[in-house]
């Protein structure tokens, strides 16, 4: 009961936090809509010139991954970092809960108050583009969808937060932030279709966690899939997330052990 209360208490400060800035989050959503635009109409020219591209796979195919992508990526790096580097880890830890969980709960309102500010755009967008988005549909889908999207928000935010735990060992991983955040888009399919690839380069991809976060969701609602292949991906995202939570565990120890020795 008292796990709920500090539950619903972080969510709570952090979404009235959110609120005062909810027009960032319309901005942020518009921001996005440029690089889903010429996305869109750069492979809408390529495949009015290619018999294996079809316009609406496209177009379907960018319509749920701008949904995707903007829902499972967080912005905590940054915060992790400068924790660390500044000292304000310290009012951190003298609180009753583990760092990494507040942080947490204070990030997910976030993505609510994202879900809810651009709804409306969506639904205007899926009306304008409605004849050329084709999606495969279906009570069950739309389930795994949601868990799927769930994972892969999880996913990302022990990426970030492990990213964010090197500051224990460096004072600047901006760049080290800057050169994942590139494979993660390449290997997430957020800039173009995995599929596009050659098999080998797929297949290796398969073994990271970054298509896990984009690809296999938005794929999940543009073709036939088999519900084997659903558990099998389902499978390997929960054995990423568990992988990165005892990475960030075991990274999170050894840093405090650095941060008390120097005194923070």
């Amino acid at each position: 009961m008292k796990i709920c209360e500090k539950i619903f208490k972080i969510c709570k400060i952090s979404l009235i936090s959110y609120l005062e800035y909810r027009v960032n989050f319309v901005l942020s959503f518009l921001l996005s809509l440029v690089p889903f635009s010429v996305s869109v109409l750069l492979w809408v020219a390529i495949a009015k010139h290619s018999e294996f591209i079809k316009v609406k796979e496209v177009v379907s195919y960018y319509f749920v991954i701008l949904i995707v992508k903007n829902i499972t990526t967080t912005n905590s790096i940054i915060r992790f970092s400068d924790d660390i580097r500044l000292g304000e880890l310290n009012k951190y830890l003298l609180k009753p809960y583990n760092y990494c969980f507040y942080n947490l709960m204070a990030d997910l309102p976030e993505r609510i108050v994202f879900i809810v500010m651009n709804f409306i755009p969506l639904i205007l967008i899926y009306t304008f583009l409605h004849n050329y988005i084709n999606l495969d549909l279906s009570l069950i889908k739309v389930f795994f969808f949601i868990i799927f999207l769930i994972l892969g928000y999880l996913i990302n935010f022990f990426i970030d937060f492990l990213i964010g735990l090197y500051s224990f060992y460096f004072s600047k991983v901006s760049s080290l932030y800057t050169s994942i955040k590139v494979l993660r888009n390449l290997s997430a399919g957020n800039i173009f279709p995995l599929l596009m690839l050659p098999a080998k380069i797929f297949l290796t991809l398969q073994f990271l966690p970054f298509m896990y976060t984009s690809y296999v969701p938005t794929m999940l609602l543009l073709e036939k899939t088999s519900f084997d292949l659903i558990l099998k991906n389902l499978f390997i995202s929960i054995i990423w997330l568990i992988t990165l939570c005892l990475f960030s565990a075991m990274l999170w120890k050894r840093g405090m052990k650095r941060y008390s020795a120097y005194g923070g």
